[in-house]
């Protein structure tokens, strides 16, 4: 089962898909490419808009794309990419911000350094909550923190999605394999913006992981993706 765990599909939302014709032309796409279910995670930044008016905004984004769906296209469970802020501590809608179905909470960390006060902020908020954090593309922050404080970042026992357009840069790709290797990362998922932006399909990430490690590597990730739909312990995961 392909699962796809970031993604931008829905239109006119964030800055993905603009229109339904474009929503409905990245999903075909992800048909073609045997995707079973993806979520769809448009982003949530706290500082610009509550997570009420969020919410009402994603939702009404959906029902317009629902009646143009198709039976061949992948099965659609709303979520959100989260910014990460100190405002998100004891937020009461956090748990509608979850991958649906799920208490996983698919978190974007800033685009700077990871200091000790956001880390700090991060463990707060992790251990203020009930919910299950997974870090979207982990891979990414490489670029401008130190490996140690992604080991930090990590260490508070939250799992790693990687972005499966990652792996065709020699220098990001590995930096994903060496995630995977550190067990830091443990789904991938497209983050598919727009039809033109050259956002790689899901099964190219898995196909690179063969390719650079092994079927077995594969097969992890897959029930990775399993669990975390069915809503599984992060121990499971991470072991």
């Amino acid at each position: 089962m392909f699962i796809d765990f970031h993604s931008h599909i829905l239109p006119g939302i964030d800055d993905g898909s603009r229109t339904i014709d474009e929503s409905i032309e990245i999903l075909d796409k992800m048909a073609d490419d045997q995707v079973d279910i993806v979520i769809a995670t448009p982003h949530f930044y706290p500082h610009e808009i509550s997570a009420e008016k969020f919410l009402k905004k994603r939702d009404e984004a959906y029902e317009r794309l629902k009646p143009y769906l198709k039976p061949r296209h992948p099965e659609i469970l709303l979520g959100a990419e989260v910014l990460f802020s100190s405002s998100l501590i004891d937020n009461k809608y956090l748990s509608d911000l979850c991958i649906q179905g799920t208490e996983y909470l698919l978190l974007e960390m800033p685009y700077v350094r990871l200091t000790r006060s956001i880390l700090d902020g991060v463990e707060e908020l992790i251990d203020s909550s009930d919910l299950k954090f997974m870090i979207a593309h982990v891979e990414r922050y490489l670029s401008f923190t130190d490996f140690e404080d992604i080991e930090k970042l990590m260490s508070f026992d939250v799992i790693g999605q990687l972005n499966a357009k990652s792996f065709e840069d020699r220098k990001k790709r590995k930096n994903c394999l060496k995630l995977l290797k550190k067990n830091f990362a443990h789904v991938i998922g497209t983050d598919f913006h727009r039809i033109n932006r050259g956002d790689r399909p899901l099964s190219y990430g898995y196909d690179m992981v063969a390719k650079k490690m092994s079927d077995e590597a594969v097969d992890m990730l897959l029930n990775n993706a399993f669990k975390v739909i069915k809503n599984r312990d992060i121990d499971e995961i991470i072991g």
